[in-house]
C-alpha cells in the first residue's frame, strides 16, 4: 500500500510499523471516578432511631399504666361487689340475691362469675360463661335478662369472668344466674356450682387495662421496626 500523501489530512494513529504508545492516565487517589462522582458512602437515619427511642419509652409506659389499671379492676371486682351469689343448674334452685342502688342517676352493674383452679382452665371456663344466663329485676319491676353467650364486650380479668351487665336506677334490685341447657359436653364439663358477684361498672371499663397493655406493647414492636429501618445505613454521595 503507498503512502499517504495528502496534506491538508492528518492520518490516525502512528506512521506504519510504529510502536504503539503504552502509557495511560495514572489511576486517581481515594477510589474517585475519573469522570467526576465522588465515592459513595451509607449514613443511618437517626431521625427514625430517635422517633423509635422515643415510641419505647412511650409505649412502655403504657404498658405498665396498663397492668397497674388491670391489677386494681381485678381486685375491686371482688371487693367493690354489691352482692354475692352462686349458680346453680336451675332458677329454682338457686336463690336471688339483692341489693339497693344508692340515690341519683342510674348506674352499671356487671355480673362476674369467679372461676378458679381447674374452672378457671380457659376451655372449661368459656364454656361456664356461656351457659350462664341471668335476670335484675329493676326497683320498677322490668326484669334485664342477659347470656354470657350474648355479650357485647366481655372480659376475664384473673379469675373473674362477665357474664353480661345491665343498668338500674335507684331502688333495691333482685339479680338470679342459673345455669342454661347448654350442651351435652358443656353440661359434663361446667362445675355444678359457680359463685358469681354482682359489681358496679361496665365490662369495658375493666378491659382499659388491658387494652392500654395491647396497645402498649403493639407500639413497642413498631418501635422497634423503626429503630432497625433507622439503622440500616442509607446510600448517600
Amino acid at each position: 500500500m503507498s503512502d499517504w500523501t495528502n496534506p491538508d489530512v492528518t492520518p490516525v494513529g502512528g506512521a506504519a510499523g510504529a510502536r504503539a504508545d503504552q502509557s495511560r492516565p495514572a489511576p486517581l487517589s481515594g477510589g474517585e471516578d475519573p469522570f467526576g462522582s465522588r465515592p459513595s458512602r451509607r449514613s443511618p437515619g437517626w431521625v427514625r432511631v430517635i422517633l423509635g427511642v422515643l415510641l419505647v419509652v412511650a409505649s412502655i409506659a403504657l404498658i405498665v399504666v396498663g397492668i397497674g389499671k388491670t391489677v386494681e379492676s381485678g381486685s375491686g371486682i371482688e371487693s367493690d361487689a354489691v352482692a354475692r351469689g352462686e349458680v346453680r343448674e336451675s332458677v329454682e334452685q338457686t336463690r336471688a340475691v339483692t341489693f339497693v342502688v344508692p340515690p341519683g342517676e342510674r348506674r352499671d352493674y356487671t355480673v362476674y362469675l369467679l372461676l378458679t383452679g381447674r374452672d378457671g382452665f380457659e376451655n372449661r371456663r368459656d364454656l361456664t360463661v356461656r351457659d350462664t344466663a341471668c335476670v335484675a329485676e329493676l326497683p320498677d319491676g322490668v326484669q334485664t335478662r342477659f347470656r354470657g353467650a350474648r355479650q357485647g364486650a366481655s372480659t376475664t380479668i384473673g379469675k373473674a369472668s362477665s357474664v353480661g351487665h345491665f343498668s338500674a336506677q335507684p331502688g333495691r334490685v333482685a339479680v338470679v344466674c342459673a345455669y342454661t341447657q347448654g350442651t351435652r359436653s358443656s353440661r359434663r364439663i361446667r362445675p355444678e356450682t359457680a359463685a358469681y358477684v354482682v359489681t358496679p361498672g361496665t365490662p369495658g371499663a375493666m378491659g382499659l387495662g388491658i387494652a392500654m397493655i395491647v396497645g402498649g406493647a403493639t407500639v413497642l414492636i413498631g418501635a422497634g421496626f423503626l429503630i432497625a429501618w433507622g439503622m440500616r445505613r442509607r446510600k448517600t454521595v
